[in-house]
């Protein structure tokens, strides 16, 4: 093995070090920066809006009211404390959550 051979690939080591070490520079290092701030402030937005929908739904004390098929007749209706109205069930306590 020459002396020169040795040489190249050392050299050819350091080109290779320089290489990896080039792609830190400042201007990476900034893109990386604002790519972070803007992931973690449209993380924090997109929780937080998903967290206002779902507590405004848990929290709403609105009731639906909804026609019940099963129950064909008034007695059945009122018996199940319903109210029976237009020949149909219809139930006022209805849960939007349901």
């Amino acid at each position: 093995m020459s002396l020169a051979s040795i040489e190249r690939r050392l050299q050819h080591k350091l080109d290779l070090k320089q290489a990896v070490n080039h792609k830190w520079n400042s201007v990476n290092f900034v893109l990386l920066l604002v790519a972070l701030i803007i992931l973690g402030s449209s993380s924090f937005i997109i929780a937080s809006y998903v967290l206002s929908s779902v507590s405004s739904i848990v929290s709403s004390s609105d009731t639906n009211p909804t026609s019940i098929p099963w129950i064909e007749n008034k007695f059945d209706c009122q018996s199940s404390s319903r109210t029976w109205r237009d020949n149909k069930c219809w139930d006022y306590e209805h849960s939007p959550m349901f």
